[in-house]
């Protein structure tokens, strides 16, 4: 075996996306890598016991564990090795979570790529080690933690200054020269909504309430802008047990508040229409359902939406005609309808729209007719002009005691309605309903 290759375990138990990685990972040309790949936590447990490895590829959806406790049943069995975490978009709060119960990295499998994954392996195991080596120096770990990567500081508490490395400049833009040795350089740059946070944190470690300190800040930038950072440090005492000196360093962690910032919006929100998402819609009508609650003056509704004939499209021109028309017709809607109503895409051809407030029932019609109206005008889509018609149902609520599964069950039914009576038209949901 070749004595430079990183040895790699891979957890994973979906062929589809195993083969990508093994397909990866075994490219020629480019970093030499071991691989073995197990599907079941139990095999993975096993290998860790049996063999050894520079790095773990952990998918934490198994068919025997979920979640973080798959995660920690391996932290468990093999602490000295470098985890990275497999995972989709659905469990984005997840992986996050995995970075604060000691992952090094996470990837998802709908964004990998062969750079992205091989940087993802070399830093785990980088950064693993540094931090390995920083630990066993005890009182100075963390000042000497990731010292080729981060920024280093240390806080001379009897005399007031402080030290801030080059790379600490460095990563806000600043020439060695640029800053001075005064606590002010640091605290003088973080952002004000952040400031109090990092003082009561930094107070909280030197009055012995805290191991250690650990907080989250943005620092400003030579040009303006904000960097997000990971500050940690840990002080040294006197004989009485005062602090004398902190030191620690700080890790951008830019990158990874910008994937939290990404996955929050991929959460909420659809990525082929930039519409609200089926979770983002709900919350709003649950909402809406205990404003009315609290007062029936609070009067809303709702429109389903469905493509007439939308699978013949794909059928005849293919999906990526068939995603086009998809956001034309979200553009369509959102044009057609009122600024305080809501335009979600449900999945596949569903839309709904929130008519938030309504103050009568004439008015959700008027919004149903403009989008009918706005659908005459052909589609253009791959170069060809489409024909497309929708069918609308209407509902709305009619008591407190009613829910939104209920309602949307009736705004469902009238568009069903609607289709049955010809297609391309609006029909109100008119049964008398209860949640």
């Amino acid at each position: 075996m070749n004595p430079r290759s990183t040895r790699i375990l891979l957890v994973e138990d979906n062929p589809g996306d195993a083969l990508l990685l093994q397909a990866v990972l075994r490219e020629k040309n480019g970093p030499a890598y071991v691989l073995k790949r197990v599907d079941r936590l139990r095999a993975c447990l096993d290998c860790l016991l049996a063999e050894a490895f520079d790095v773990v590829l952990l998918d934490l959806s198994l068919p025997d564990s979920s979640g973080l406790s798959t995660l920690r049943a391996v932290m468990e069995k093999a602490p000295h090795l470098p985890i990275v975490v497999l995972t989709g978009l659905g469990d984005q709060e997840t992986a996050i979570q995995s970075l604060h119960e000691g992952a090094q990295d996470f990837l998802l499998k709908d964004e990998l790529t062969g750079a992205l994954i091989k940087r993802s392996i070399s830093y785990a195991v980088e950064r693993f080690e540094l931090l390995r080596k920083a630990r066993e120096n005890e009182e100075r770990y963390f000042l000497t933690a990731q010292g080729s990567h981060d920024g280093l500081w240390d806080w001379n508490l009897v005399t007031g200054r402080i030290f801030l490395s080059s790379r600490w400049k460095a990563m806000l833009g600043y020439s060695e020269g640029e800053v001075g040795d005064r606590p002010a350089e640091w605290f003088g740059r973080i952002h004000p909504e952040d400031l109090t946070k990092v003082r009561r944190d930094l107070s909280n470690h030197l009055c012995g309430k805290t191991p250690h300190f650990s907080d989250e800040h943005r620092l400003r930038q030579k040009d303006g802008r904000y960097r997000w950072v990971l500050g940690r440090g840990m002080a040294t005492r006197d004989g009485r047990g005062r602090p004398t000196r902190v030191a620690g360093s700080f890790t951008d962690i830019t990158r990874h508040k910008n994937m939290e910032r990404q996955l929050a919006l991929r959460a909420y929100y659809d990525p082929l229409t930039g519409l609200p998402n089926r979770s983002h819609f709900r919350e709003s009508l649950a909402r809406c359902f205990n404003k009315f609650r609290r007062d029936p003056g609070e009067r809303f509704g709702l429109l389903f939406l469905d493509l007439d004939g939308f699978k013949q499209v794909n059928d005849r021109w293919g999906h990526d005609a068939g995603d086009e028309l998809l956001f034309e017709f979200g553009q369509r809607i959102r044009a057609s309808v009122r600024p305080t109503d809501m335009v979600a895409r449900m999945g596949g051809d569903e839309f709904t729209v929130l008519l938030e407030p309504l103050p009568n029932s004439a008015e959700a019609v008027e919004v149903a007719e403009r989008i009918l109206a706005a659908l005459k005008e052909p589609f253009r889509v791959k170069g060809m002009e489409l024909a497309v018609t929708a069918s609308i149902g209407i509902a709305y609520v009619e008591n407190a005691g009613a829910g939104p599964d209920a309602l949307l069950r009736a705004a469902d039914a009238a568009m069903y309605q609607a289709k049955v009576a010809g297609r391309g038209r609006h029909e109100i949901f008119r049964e008398k309903w209860t949640g």
